[in-house]
């Protein structure tokens, strides 16, 4: 049986994150701001090794989250059919609740007055969340699903949603 050290297992998300890093050079521009929370994450991390293993767990567990929210969003980007687009943003979308799950659980041990602040941010986050996951039932619903107008409007909504957890995870880190 072998033990996965916290250090191995950053390895493993770093190597994870440079693949991502590539694929940006390579011309996916929209993964840049899941790169920027990502390394805001990992910095985070690397601060909380010294402080309590649950601190530590809490702050690697929203790191690899986002790291799969970044490689779902990547792979919706990259889809060259709808169905494969639809999948993967409907994929996205499922990290994105665990995601806001598990910060809202680690608000919930907040000070009142900074846990009342932090459930609004998420409840916006979340907010942004539902209206991607209502555009892409919407475009199912529709005659014209296949369409690039249709993926352009989900993409749109997808953007507001990283940049709401963006400023989100500023602020809770």
């Amino acid at each position: 049986m072998s033990t996965i050290t916290i250090e191995d297992e950053l390895d493993e998300i770093h190597r994870r994150i440079d693949r991502l890093e590539a694929l940006a050079q390579a011309g996916a521009p929209r993964i840049r701001p899941h790169l920027d929370a990502l390394h805001q994450d990992e910095a985070a991390v690397g601060a909380a090794v010294n402080q309590a293993p649950d601190e530590v767990e809490e702050k690697l567990g929203r790191l690899r989250t986002r790291l799969a929210v970044a490689e779902h969003s990547l792979a919706a980007d990259l889809s060259d059919d709808w169905a494969t687009f639809a999948a993967a943003v409907e994929a996205e979308l499922r990290v994105w609740d665990a995601y806001l799950e598990r910060l809202q659980t680690s608000v919930a041990e907040k000070a009142w007055k900074a846990r009342e602040q932090a459930e609004a941010a998420i409840g916006d986050v979340r907010s942004r969340r539902i209206a991607v996951g209502e555009r892409l039932a919407q475009t199912r619903g529709s005659a014209g699903a296949s369409s690039q107008e249709a993926r352009k409007h989900i993409t749109a909504a997808r953007d507001e949603l990283e940049q709401k957890a963006a400023e989100l995870s500023t602020k809770l880190n």
